[in-house]
C-alpha cells in the first residue's frame, strides 16, 4: 500500500511510489517516459547508459539507480537534458558501427528508436571507426562487437536469469569490448544456447540469431510507425507543442534552387523525382540553378537553397561544397551519405593505397592494370567525411534515400519561409 507521504514530483506532476522503488520504476508505473537503453525491469539496474539522467533535487543523477524519496523534485523534460541525451546517443552512433540501412535490427532497434525520439538527424561527431571483431563461431548465434553499446543487459541476463555468467566487459576506453568467458574467448566454446535469455535481450544488433536476419515483415518493425514512447504506451502530452502559426505568404518571386551529388549512389536525386506530378508545382516556385536535373554545371551566386547528397571523398568534393556554401543561403544535407558518410565511409578503416590497389591492380578480370594518374582526376582523401565536417549545414534530411514525401515536406516548408519539421513517419535512417 502506498503511504500518503510516499509521493514525489516529476516536472511538477505528483508521483506515488512504494518504499524501495527507484525514480525510473515509479515513473514507468505513472506512464512517464524517461529515455533509457540499459534499464530493464527484469534485471538489476546499473546506470551504464546515462540516458535516464534527470535533475533530482538540483543534481544530475541516473533515475534507474536513484531510490524515490518523499517530496523529491525531479526534472525530466528540460532543454539541457534533451541536449545531453541527444549528445550521448550521437556518441554511441559514432563510437560503433551503426549503419541502419543494412542492419537487420533496423526498425526494431532501441538505439535507432531513441534517436528518432530525441530528434537526432545528424551525428555531429566524426566516426571513431573502431576495429572490433565479429564472432560468428557459434552455430546459432553471432556477436558483432562493432554494434555493442555496452548496456550490459546480456551480462545481467546471463548472470541473473541463465545462471551461466558468459559475458563480461574487458578493457577500457577505445579498447573496451564485450568479452566471452570461454577458454578461447569465442562464443562457440561457451555454454550459451539460442534459448538463453541473454540471446534475446540485446537492444541493438550486437547479439543476433543466425538464419533470421531480414525475415521480419515490414509490419512487425515495431518502431517504424510509432515512437518508442508510443510503444511504451506513453501519451504524447508531455512533448512540446509544434508551432502552428502559419508564415506570412511569400512573394511570387521564384527562389533559386541548386543541388549536387558527391560520393554516393545518386539515389537521393532519384527519390526527389518520385514526387511525380508535384514537380510541376515545385517548378512554379523555384528557378533551377546548378543541378543534375538540368545539367547546369555552375552555382548561381544568389541561390536561396542548396541540396547536397553524398559524402566527401576527394578534393573536388571539397571545392564543390565550398562553392555551394559561398553561394547558397540555406544548405540541406540530404541522405545518409551526406549526414554520416554512409556506405562510402566504409572504406575509412582501410588505407587509401590498399583501396586503389584492390580497385585498379588486384581486381578480378583487370587487363593492363594500372592506377590512373591524370591532372584532371581529383585526389582521394584519407577518409570519407560527412559534409557538416567541411562546411556549415543548416538542415538535415535523413534517409537512404529520404522518401519523396520527406523531400516535398522539407522543400514546401523552406519555400514558404517556415522552419521545416518532418512528421515521425517520414524520418528514416534506412
Amino acid at each position: 500500500m502506498i503511504s500518503k507521504d510516499n509521493r514525489f514530483y516529476i516536472d511538477g506532476r505528483e508521483i506515488p511510489f512504494i518504499e524501495g522503488e527507484t525514480v525510473m520504476q515509479a515513473a514507468i508505473k505513472a506512464n512517464i517516459y524517461i529515455p533509457h537503453l540499459c534499464f530493464h525491469p527484469q534485471f538489476t539496474p546499473n546506470g551504464s547508459c546515462k540516458l535516464c539522467t534527470c535533475e533530482i533535487n538540483g543534481r544530475k543523477k541516473s533515475s534507474c539507480c536513484t531510490q524515490a524519496e518523499p517530496g523529491m523534485q525531479v526534472k525530466n523534460e528540460t532543454p539541457e537534458l534533451l541536449m545531453m541525451r541527444r549528445t550521448l546517443v550521437q556518441m554511441l552512433f559514432v563510437e560503433g558501427n551503426h549503419y541502419c540501412p543494412f542492419c537487420e535490427r533496423s526498425g526494431n532497434c532501441k538505439l535507432q528508436a531513441t534517436a528518432y525520439d530525441l530528434g537526432v538527424t545528424d551525428l555531429h561527431f566524426p566516426h571513431f571507426n573502431s576495429k572490433r571483431n565479429v564472432d560468428a563461431s557459434h552455430p546459432d548465434l553471432m556477436i558483432d562487437h562493432n554494434r555493442c553499446i555496452f548496456c550490459e543487459l546480456c551480462i545481467r541476463a546471463s548472470t541473473e536469469v541463465d545462471k551461466k555468467d558468459i559475458f563480461t566487459i574487458a578493457g577500457r576506453s577505445m579498447n573496451k569490448r564485450l568479452a566471452v568467458n570461454s577458454a578461447s574467448g569465442q562464443l562457440k566454446d561457451s555454454t550459451m544456447q539460442v534459448t538463453d535469455r541473454s540471446a534475446h535481450i540485446c537492444p541493438v544488433g550486437c547479439i543476433i540469431i543466425k538464419g533470421e536476419g531480414f525475415k521480419t515483415p515490414i509490419g512487425e518493425r515495431v518502431y517504424d510507425k510509432q515512437s518508442i514512447r508510443d510503444v511504451a504506451n506513453i501519451p504524447e502530452s508531455a512533448r512540446q507543442e509544434k508551432n502552428k502559426r502559419a508564415a506570412e505568404p511569400q512573394t511570387k518571386k521564384k527562389l533559386k534552387l541548386a543541388s549536387c551529388s558527391l560520393a554516393g549512389c545518386f539515389g537521393c536525386h532519384m527519390s526527389l523525382l518520385d514526387i511525380d506530378e508535384r514537380i510541376i508545382e515545385l517548378l512554379e516556385q523555384v528557378e533551377l540553378s546548378r543541378t543534375p536535373l538540368n545539367d547546369i554545371k555552375s552555382c548561381a551566386p544568389d541561390c536561396d537553397l542548396g541540396l547536397i547528397e553524398g559524402g566527401v571523398c576527394n578534393t573536388e568534393n571539397i571545392a564543390v561544397l565550398r562553392n555551394f556554401r559561398a553561394n547558397c543561403k540555406i544548405i540541406v544535407a540530404v541522405g545518409s551519405c551526406a549526414i554520416n558518410g554512409g556506405v562510402p565511409a566504409l572504406r575509412n578503416s582501410i588505407d587509401v593505397k590498399d583501396c586503389l590497389d584492390e580497385a585498379y591492380l588486384n581486381g578480378i578480370g583487370l587487363v593492363n592494370a594500372q592506377i590512373p594518374i591524370d591532372k584532371e582526376l581529383p585526389y582521394l582523401l584519407e577518409k570519407v567525411y560527412p559534409i557538416h565536417e567541411v562546411i556549415k549545414v543548416d538542415y538535415f534530411l535523413p534517409g537512404c534515400p529520404p522518401p519523396a514525401d520527406a523531400f516535398w515536406k522539407i522543400l514546401s516548408d523552406l519555400l514558404n519561409g517556415k522552419e521545416p519539421e518532418l512528421p515521425y513517419d517520414l524520418l528514416h535512417f534506412d
